[in-house]
């Protein structure tokens, strides 16, 4: 048996033709400031924002689809682009190459209904070609939070947690310097989040240094196990673990709550717990040796 036409399935009302709405390359435009993208930036696999936009276009000219864009009506005329920034420029890219015998480039649109923050999360959570950098996710976060939208609002709509539009929002108000770091790739976002988040305005100065003695290490990024150094040896931790619990458990709970109020200055410590921390000290290496 063979597979129906499309044809044969618009008759017998399997499917049903639609209208489609098509517009002039030249009457869909941008909308100035509303891009989330960043057109310095280059992506977690090293591409640029041109480059994938040339990516596109050879792939418009070997005859590869595309998603339609998403746009809305434009004051003064023809439509803005709502989600497909990069499409448009391939297409405009590609044009001479596609277009029909009048010179013309007709793209299939869909309408986006829905208001100026809806518009921000639409960017946000498209699906189609690079995904936003963690800059620019920044950007539109704290765009929807000026919308007077909560970071649990913000959470639910682009469906990821609080705690990650809480650590993207501390990176989009971070000091220039910090972003600037993580935006020419020297600097993992997640550090700069994490060192923002512990230091505030020293924050730049800090990775700075990072990224100095990750490039004297060979290394091309600053990341937070370069900030942190390295972490001290599980033994060391466990036996750690083993005397601090050996000590809380050699305290009165009178001594407890006397120190937890502030109240004491000294206390009584049998002499093996002690030694067994000065021990432990020794075989803790330095900072300078955690660093190297």
């Amino acid at each position: 048996m063979s597979a129906p036409t499309f044809k044969s399935m618009i008759k017998d009302g399997t499917a049903k033709r639609a209208d489609a709405l098509k517009f002039r390359i030249e009457d869909i435009h941008e909308e100035p400031g509303f891009n989330l993208r960043d057109e310095h930036a280059v992506d977690a696999d090293g591409v640029s924002f041109e480059e994938n936009i040339e990516r596109l276009a050879n792939h418009i000219r070997a005859g590869g689809i595309l998603p339609p864009l998403e746009v809305r009506p434009r004051p003064e005329g023809g439509v803005y682009v709502v989600d497909g920034y990069q499409r448009r420029r391939a297409w405009l890219r590609a044009k001479d190459d596609v277009c029909d015998a009048a010179g013309e480039l007709w793209l299939s649109v869909v309408p986006f209904l829905g208001n100026d923050a809806e518009r921000t999360a639409r960017i946000i959570t498209s699906q189609h070609n690079r995904k936003l950098t963690m800059l620019e996710l920044g950007r539109g976060y704290a765009r929807l939070a000026a919308f007077g939208w909560s970071p649990e609002e913000i959470a639910t709509r682009v469906g990821k947690t609080r705690q990650h539009v809480d650590q993207v929002l501390i990176l989009a108000r971070a000091n220039s310097d910090v972003q600037k770091l993580v935006r020419e790739g020297v600097v993992a976002p997640t550090a700069a989040i994490e060192t923002v988040r512990h230091h505030g305005e020293d924050a730049g100065g800090m990775l700075a240094a990072a990224v100095a003695k990750a490039k004297a290490a060979g290394k091309h990024r600053a990341t937070t196990g370069t900030i942190r150094g390295k972490s001290l040896p599980r033994k060391i931790v466990t036996a750690l673990d083993d005397v601090t619990a050996q000590i809380d458990k050699a305290l009165p709970d009178d001594v407890r709550t006397a120190l937890q109020a502030g109240e004491v200055e000294h206390v009584t410590l049998p002499g093996e717990l002690v030694k067994q921390l000065i021990e432990i000290r020794e075989r803790i290496p330095s900072r300078q040796e955690r660093a190297a």
